[in-house]
């Protein structure tokens, strides 16, 4: 049975929840799990997909992100410890 939201004019396949503009791809090669190809994470925020790739260390060849409303993302700079 197909979804009726899938069936509607506005619905994108890449962007399905309205509230989650910002899209990410992890690449295969970059799992630690064999079997996996692809995982795709939806995010609220900006915010919050910066705090997930600097939790999980992603450089831009890692990872490919989009935006719903065609936003631009640039990758953070990481913030050096100073002792």
């Amino acid at each position: 049975m197909i979804r009726s939201s899938i069936l509607e004019p506005k619905f994108n396949l890449h962007f399905p929840y309205e509230t989650f503009p910002w899209r990410l791809e992890v690449n295969k090669d970059n799992h630690s799990i064999k079997g996996i190809a692809l995982t795709v994470c939806h995010f609220e925020c900006k915010e919050h997909l910066e705090s997930y790739i600097m939790r999980y260390n992603f450089k831009s060849k890692d990872v490919k992100i989009s935006n719903r409303y065609d936003e631009k993302f640039k990758f953070p700079i990481k913030k050096k410890k100073t002792t």
